[in-house]
């Protein structure tokens, strides 16, 4: 009995009213407390203003004091030296460096002085540099006896003193406007106002969440959506959603993921029917092989017990005998691809250099009349079965040279090889001078007794791809034609794991 489906709430309506509840709670919270929380507010402000006139104002009198002190001490010192005799004298040759080194003057920042006679001109004066430029100057003249000469003193007083002033009295008249809200609320208008802000700020938000949250629930829509498709047996289905985001990152490994199972459910299948085909060439091969040589001893006895004299007729029976041992020869070959098919070795793994392989094939000198070898700059190691691996690469070389020849050329191969830099595996390209392979056939050739030659079985090919699938790799036909203008056959296999060393 099917399970009762209940309908869903929505994903979408969930988080709108997730969304509203969440904005709209702290509205309600403050349009219900904004009479208590203004009058808080108010009374802590004026509270915290009138601690602040308490201490700006002792402040504004410490300014006074110093300002009332610093005229005192410039007025002091004044006198004190308008009294002396040297500069009663209106001697020229007076040492004012002198009296600015004193220590009255230090302490008053007397910088410079000048003795100016009645008629204005200056008699003497010297000078330091201000201290800084946060420093002015401030000029005081001082008589100097009944000449009518005068003692002109320059002071260095802070240049910020004055604004620092105003601006203390400026901040006290603010906060004491502060101080007047104690104890009151705010007007209605200025309430109305902030719960109008508040109210159309959360409208906005709610209004903003409600579209990301479609936004983001129309994905995982489409996500769920794909899925559903590809348990139906649409294995072909993609989200491919767009963006930079995490959703969009989500769909690119999700179609990823479809991809690689897909890639996996094919490898798994063809290795499923060529274990099928294994098991029928090994019946095969022990069906065939046992009537062969009877055969062939039965006709060869017919042939040598004929003593007639006839001489069509002992002919016919040589091409008779020519023909069943022609014909057992290649049931025999038959029989031998059927065993191969049927009784290939288990892989064992080991590291191995790749280029050592392929090496090899020179020594057969028709392969190393037509091999040329293009390997990589740095070596590279696999690991891999030698044999097996061997005898791909064997097959495919050997299929090269029939599909040149074939097509009228010389027949030679070119094998190259490298580490891809993106990835752990290694790709062997096997280039012919063939009529390349068509894009209808690409797939159609590895699958066994399918063959674009004149002569051969048809196994060579699905035998190669079955090694190269029970090492973890793959071998396919290039989509683009090879450089040499044939077709191009590439073997993908993985690169020796961490704990492999190379073999010396």
């Amino acid at each position: 009995m099917t399970p009762k489906r209940y309908r869903r709430f929505p994903l979408q309506l969930k988080l709108t009213i997730a969304l509203v509840v969440i904005v709209m709670t702290p509205l309600a919270v403050t349009a219900w407390f904004i009479g208590d929380i203004t009058t808080t507010a108010a009374n802590m402000s004026a509270e915290e203003a009138a601690e602040r006139v308490d201490v700006m104002e002792r402040a504004k009198d410490a300014y006074k004091d110093l300002f009332q002190t610093t005229k005192q001490l410039h007025a002091e010192l004044a006198d004190r030296l308008s009294r002396q005799a040297e500069l009663l004298a209106l001697d020229p040759k007076v040492d004012l460096d002198k009296i600015l080194d004193a220590e009255g003057a230090h302490e008053a920042r007397l910088h410079a002085i000048a003795v100016v006679r009645a008629d204005g001109s200056t008699l003497a004066e010297t000078g330091r540099p201000l201290p800084g430029p946060l420093w002015r100057d401030k000029m005081l003249d001082q008589p100097l006896g009944p000449s009518g000469a005068m003692l002109r003193l320059t002071f260095a007083v802070p240049a910020t003193l004055q604004d620092d002033y105003q601006e203390l009295e400026r901040s006290i008249r603010a906060a004491r406007i502060t101080m007047q809200a104690r104890s009151t609320e705010l007007p209605h208008a200025m309430r109305a106002v902030f719960l109008l802000i508040i109210g159309v700020a959360s409208l906005v938000a709610a209004g903003f969440g409600i579209v990301m949250s479609t936004y983001v629930t129309r994905r995982i829509a489409a996500l769920v959506e794909t899925a559903r498709k590809v348990s139906e047996g649409k294995l072909d289905a993609r989200v491919e959603l767009r963006g930079n985001d995490e959703m969009a990152e989500l769909g690119n490994a999700f179609d990823t993921m479809l991809d690689d199972l897909d890639h996996t459910r094919t490898q798994v299948t063809y290795l499923q029917r060529i274990g099928a085909w294994q098991d029928v060439a090994r019946r095969l091969a022990h069906e065939i092989k046992n009537p062969l040589t009877p055969i062939q001893l039965a006709v060869q006895q017919a042939v040598s017990q004929y003593k007639g004299d006839d001489e069509r007729y002992a002919k016919l029976l040589a091409d008779t005998r020519e023909i069943v041992e022609e014909e057992i020869a290649g049931l025999r070959r038959l029989v031998d691809t059927f065993r191969t098919l049927g009784q290939l070795p288990k892989v064992e793994k080991s590291p191995i250099a790749l280029a050592d392989v392929i090496e090899e094939l020179r020594l057969d000198p028709q392969v190393a009349q037509k091999l040329e070898l293009a390997p990589p700059d740095t070596a590279v190691t696999v690991r891999a079965d030698r044999l097996l691996l061997k005898r791909v690469i064997a097959n495919l070389v050997e299929n090269g040279m029939h599909a040149g020849q074939e097509a009228g050329a010389e027949g030679k191969v070119r094998v190259s090889w490298r580490a891809e830099p993106k990835g752990d595996v290694v790709t062997i390209a096997v280039d012919d001078q063939g009529k390349g392979i068509a894009e209808a056939d690409r797939e159609r050739i590895f699958e066994p007794y399918v063959t674009t030659k004149s002569t051969g079985t048809g196994l060579g090919l699905a035998i190669a791809r079955k090694i190269a699938l029970e090492h973890g790799g793959e071998l396919r036909v290039a989509s683009e034609r090879a450089p040499t203008g044939g077709a191009r056959f590439v073997v993908t296999l993985p690169l020796r794991g961490p704990d492999a060393t190379a073999p010396s």
